[in-house]
């Protein structure tokens, strides 16, 4: 049926508006220029959420990894866990973590076949970027190992030899003015003597600890150097309990120098035929230090061997390596495959060191 527009009802327009009306429609349109303003507000802070959570989630070996501190790992409590598994603990071998005050870089020793160096993660705008060699630890004639980064940053101790380790001695560098480091050098002769001198540990006042070993002996002690007015005095070795029966190496000082631990044998130990074992010394107000402690066997670490451990820079967490062995070969079937050996060997847990952390101040009590 067609309709008849000539029958159709007309619209009555009103040429004339009063000023009710139109102050009513002028508040109706700016309701809805505000909501739609609102809205566009929201949408662009959805966008910049999502903007800053893609930069704050990325990728590092095709792992995920956040823009927190620690490579954005999630904290430890008293159980110790792998640090950044895939990332700095890997199928290789790593040990010595030394992270700097403001957590930006993380320095830790790397093992591969016939060379040992340093690689450093550094986060940069926020981002965590692919670990590297250190610049001063690129020389493949020698090894490289034992990092320790200052509190303020501008320098870097490590352990430098001939390859097999022969003539160990201290090394350091400077941090140059657009941040990356100098060329390295040798530490003065009142520390590299004609012995071992190794593992270079340093608190926030600059103080540094050390250890040496005696080339005919093999005898190692830990020992201290004052830093005032500009350079290290003359070093002391630690007195007993520090440094006693059996060997110590490989200490690391807290920041604060409240507490020092290091690798020893023949002290205190979980097992008579353990080779090595992790001691922890408390350093008492009146400058003496307490009797040692086994971390091992008071804690259950997780531990065949101790390698080496370090304290973050808050002192709140305690870093160790460990070659424990949680892959199994026993996983190659069905199929065994070799591209199941390949996986294994870059996982953690395949019987190479990986690091390991547990948060120290949740455990003290126990002690």
């Amino acid at each position: 049926m067609l309709l008849d527009h000539a029958k159709l009802p007309k619209l009555r327009v009103q040429e004339t508006f009063s000023a009710k009306q139109i102050q009513m429609a002028e508040y109706f349109l700016l309701t809805c220029i505000k909501k739609a303003v609102n809205k566009i507000g929201w949408l662009i802070v959805i966008l910049a959420t999502i903007l800053v959570s893609c930069n704050q989630n990325q990728e590092i070996n095709g792992l995920h990894v956040r823009s927190q501190d620690y490579l954005g790992q999630v904290l430890p409590n008293e159980r110790p866990k792998v640090f950044a598994g895939g990332i700095i603990s890997t199928g290789m071998s790593e040990r010595d973590i030394s992270i700097s005050h403001d957590g930006n870089e993380i320095y830790y020793s790397l093992s591969s076949g016939d060379w040992s160096t340093i690689m450093v993660a550094r986060r940069i705008n926020g981002s965590w970027f692919d670990p590297v060699v250190a610049e001063f630890a690129r020389d493949t004639t020698r090894f490289f190992s034992a990092p320790s980064i200052s509190h303020d940053g501008l320098r870097i101790l490590f352990s430098s030899s001939e390859r097999g380790m022969r003539n160990q001695q201290i090394w350091k560098a400077e941090r140059e003015p657009g941040g990356t480091w100098g060329k390295p050098c040798l530490l003065p002769p009142s520390i590299n003597t004609t012995q071992d001198e190794f593992y270079p540990s340093l608190a926030k006042n600059g103080n540094l600890y050390f250890s040496r070993r005696d080339t005919l002996t093999k005898k190692t002690s830990i020992y201290f150097s004052k830093w005032e007015n500009g350079e290290f005095s003359l070093p002391l070795p630690l007195p007993a309990p520090v440094n006693g029966p059996g060997f110590i190496y490989n200490a690391s000082i807290a920041p604060d120098e409240s507490f020092l631990v290091a690798c020893a044998v023949g002290r205190d130990s979980l097992s008579a035929s353990k080779a090595s074992t992790y001691m922890l010394f408390f350093h008492n107000p009146d400058g003496t230090w307490s009797k040692g402690i086994d971390l091992v066997k008071t804690l259950r670490l997780p531990c065949r061997e101790a390698i080496s451990m370090s304290v973050s820079p808050n002192g709140t967490y305690l870093f160790y390596a460990a070659a424990n062995r949680t892959q199994s070969y026993k996983d190659f079937a069905p199929g065994w495959e070799l591209s199941n050996f390949h996986r294994i060997r870059n996982l953690q847990g395949n019987g190479s060191s990986d690091i390991f952390w547990f948060n120290f101040k949740k455990v003290m009590f126990r002690l």
